[in-house]
């Protein structure tokens, strides 16, 4: 199995992260990339500060699009996993060898 391929048992928004997250690491390195230039460059081409700042504008915002959709994945995880049983409705406590607590009173 590949390291950057989903599991088999990955689900379509399991797939949509991994995709977003290849997205904002790409938009980061390119705005990365873009400031390394800046700084030691100064282009002087008129159009460069529109692609430099909207670098940095782009990766915000598929940042906050990632986010929204880990969130919402975290979410239905959430949603689809069985609640835990609470405590004293196990086997130990219907015919284990402890006591109610109700001795001591």
């Amino acid at each position: 199995m590949h390291a950057d391929r989903p599991p088999d048992r990955a689900t379509g928004g399991t797939r949509r992260i991994r995709v977003a997250e290849g997205v904002v690491c790409g938009v980061l390195a390119v705005a990365v990339l873009l400031s390394t230039v800046e700084a030691f460059a100064r282009p002087a081409a008129p159009w460069w500060p529109f692609v430099w700042q909207n670098a940095w504008t782009l990766s915000a915002i598929t940042l906050g699009c990632w986010a929204v959709l880990r969130t919402t994945e975290k979410a239905d995880a959430r949603a689809n996993r069985r609640p835990a049983a609470p405590p004293g409705d196990g086997p130990a406590a219907q015919g284990g060898d402890e006591e109610p607590s109700s001795r001591g009173q």
